[in-house]
């Protein structure tokens, strides 16, 4: 355990003190899979209801990687297909674009993250380009600001601050430290003055290994992550990290590799499907958390479990379900509202499972989920409201 312990005098622009985790007030929380603890999705959904993304031939969609809600819209990132930021409207509504692929002004060569300040600016993260972008919602350019070091993701902490998961990246300027980038996290002024650096990465010892989860989450203002693709959850402040949730197996070990003795993603590829882990993607809701983790040996690779904030009640969610929108919860995107997740289903999918959603699923208002639908058209997306009285049950 370590002790809090940060310094926040900086006396250079690129320099940082590095910051130590308060485990003071971390939260166990043990999984026990055991039969009584499953609970099937039709239990614990209350309600499933659907948006229809508008589609034209300026915003197809081919696969959503990020979804963010801003006051009564809906922001969809495509990173790898289409490369574009769609706005749309919370009926899927398409409104406009933001940003265009290009070398010209204004314009991103490579959206590795997007997210919004608290100016309501949409904000686009170009390594290629080495800038912050900045864009109001209409898709107006703002600012644009050149970066001093390479970072994988980024989020906003309050009004003031920049944290960078900067894992497996570099330096891009000379007054920046090689050290300083060999974290995983930095916590910057909004001029990218470091306050703090936190983690080690350990990428550059081994530089063909790459982290295979998600691990960044911001929500309510809180940002929260991991380390080294460990089972700990810690919550960053402007002036603190605190460790707030350790994964752990009632009977097995939650596996947690040391990264220092990996040497190839083949090495991590193999111990990672032998043993159970924690994939890294999580959310933490009003009423709820739920965790991502992976079995192996099991039919189903991947179980979420949820935890009542409530009472500390742990539950499985099993997603067997003879309704066939519900047995397809398996990668949320976003938080929607206080016990909704949010993810996206293929026209291609939906069309082949339209005899069973008309007759058999609790979606709301199915018929017009099918009103013209094609398999070009975008992906729809899902609205899954889960009822915390069931977990705490």
């Amino acid at each position: 355990m370590f002790l809090a312990s940060l310094s926040l005098s900086i006396s250079c622009n690129h320099l940082s003190n590095s910051a130590e985790a308060d485990y003071s007030n971390v939260t166990q929380i043990q999984y026990d899979d055991k039969a009584e603890n499953v609970i099937a999705i039709d239990k614990i959904v209350d309600r499933c209801s659907f948006v229809r993304l508008e589609t034209e031939k300026s915003n197809l969609i081919g696969r959503i990687d990020q979804i963010l809600i801003s006051d009564s819209l809906i922001i969809v990132v495509d990173k790898h297909v289409a490369k574009a930021i769609l706005v749309f409207n919370h009926d899927g509504k398409f409104l406009n674009r933001i940003s265009r692929l290009g070398n010209g002004h204004g314009e991103y060569l490579l959206i590795n993250h997007v997210a919004i300040n608290d100016k309501k600016e949409v904000c686009i993260l170009d390594n290629i380009k080495e800038r912050l972008l900045k864009f109001d919602i209409t898709g107006e350019m703002v600012a644009s600001q050149d970066l001093p070091f390479k970072s994988a993701k980024f989020e906003f902490l309050g009004n003031d601050y920049i944290l960078f998961d900067v894992e497996k990246c570099s330096p891009l300027d000379s007054s920046v430290e090689d050290d300083v980038v060999k974290s995983c996290y930095l916590l910057t002024d909004l001029d990218f003055n470091i306050k703090y650096s936190f983690g080690k990465d350990h990428s550059y010892k081994n530089p063909s290994f790459q982290r295979y989860s998600e691990d960044f989450l911001k929500t309510d203002g809180i940002i929260y992550g991991r380390l080294d693709l460990g089972n700990t959850i810690f919550e960053f402040g402007t002036d603190s990290v605190k460790a707030r949730y350790e994964l752990s197996l009632k009977d097995g070990v939650l596996y947690a590799p040391s990264i220092e003795d990996l040497t190839t993603d083949g090495q991590y590829s193999e111990k990672r499907f032998q043993e159970p882990s924690f994939s890294g993607c999580f959310f933490i809701c009003k009423d709820y958390s739920c965790y991502k983790m992976m079995f192996p040996e099991r039919e189903r690779l991947y179980t979420w479990f949820f935890k009542s904030n409530k009472t500390g009640n742990i539950l499985t969610l099993s997603t067997k379900s003879d309704d066939p929108v519900l047995s397809k919860f398996y990668n949320p995107l976003a938080r929607w509202s206080d016990n909704t997740l949010v993810q996206d289903i293929s026209p291609t999918t939906l069309l082949a499972l339209k005899d069973d959603i008309l007759s058999n699923s609790m979606v709301e208002n199915p018929e017009t989920l099918f009103d013209g639908l094609t398999l070009e058209d975008n992906p729809v997306l899902f609205f899954y409201t889960f009822n915390p009285d069931k977990v705490d049950k």
